[in-house]
């Protein structure tokens, strides 16, 4: 019981309002870097990633299957904006539409995340905080 009302306390400050991707003002997150994970069976080429309302760009030229790509940067609040990918495999070129990121159930907004971009098979891809 304890732990159930634990959650809904953490999920009352994290959760989007809407499914609109906006944050709760109360208390935030703060991301502390970026992983692109290629859960495919083939290398990726040429991965972007693009925050639509900001304009910021992270690109990586190749990713081996089952590795990652990861980067660092100073802490920055969570905002719930969109982010758009693209990348290269086998000759074909994909690309999403805008994702927002799944928030994890429980989530220690004391401690920063990491914002993961992951692509699986068949050009689907999603993004998820972890820590």
């Amino acid at each position: 019981m304890q732990r159930a009302m634990n959650t809904a306390m953490i999920l009352a400050v994290v959760l989007t309002v809407g499914g609109c991707g906006e944050v709760l003002k109360t208390r935030s997150i703060e991301i502390g870097g970026l992983i692109i994970r290629n859960q495919t069976g083939g290398p990726l080429y040429d991965i972007k990633l693009k925050v639509e309302r900001t304009g910021t760009v992270v690109a990586c030229n190749f990713i081996p299957v089952g590795k990652s790509f990861s980067t660092g940067f100073p802490l920055r609040r969570y905002q719930g904006n969109s982010v758009r990918g693209s990348w290269r495999q086998n000759g074909n070129n994909f690309a999403t539409r805008d994702l927002y990121a799944e928030i994890p159930e429980v989530l220690d907004i004391s401690a920063p995340a990491m914002a993961v971009f992951e692509i699986h098979p068949a050009g689907t891809a999603k993004i998820l905080l972890e820590q």
